[in-house]
């Protein structure tokens, strides 16, 4: 018999992380995107991590501080609660469609919130199997 394992309810699910909670995005961010600071025109901003790029293991969490659950999207120029995972950190992310992930898999961001298998940077490790993903589906991660 197995054990049916159910949505935690919440992006940082455990480990050392720093929070963030000062910055604004500068697109719609649904938490659970990995996500990086970039400069906006002389304003430091958060948008969505692009592939492929050595940035720190960021994820927009949900807004704790506001009672608000993990489908509640930020819009362009909401202030984001952002959690930069350090190294064993757990989050509950996001894999785009097409994806075959076992547990174990090494992962890293898609360049659209998403992560991706085979990356050329890896930034997380899978926690658990997601086989044949059709549309955009969230994982258990720890960032390496």
């Amino acid at each position: 018999m197995s054990i049916t394992q159910n949505d935690p309810g919440t992006i940082f699910l455990g480990g050392d992380r720093t929070q963030v909670g000062d910055l604004a995005c500068s697109e719609e961010l649904t938490p659970g995107f990995g996500v990086e600071r970039f400069n906006n025109g002389g304003i430091i901003r958060w948008r969505k991590a692009p592939a492929d790029v050595a940035n720190p293991a960021a994820v927009a969490t949900n807004q704790s501080m506001l009672n608000k659950g993990v489908s509640d999207v930020y819009a362009a120029g909401d202030l984001v609660e952002v959690s930069i995972l350090h190294k064993g950190a757990t989050a509950w992310m996001f894999i785009a469609s097409g994806q075959n992930i076992a547990a174990g898999d090494v992962l890293g961001n898609a360049g659209d919130g998403t992560l991706k298998g085979t990356p050329t940077v890896a930034l997380y490790s899978a926690l658990e199997n997601k086989p044949t993903v059709t549309t955009r589906t969230r994982i258990r991660v720890e960032a390496l």
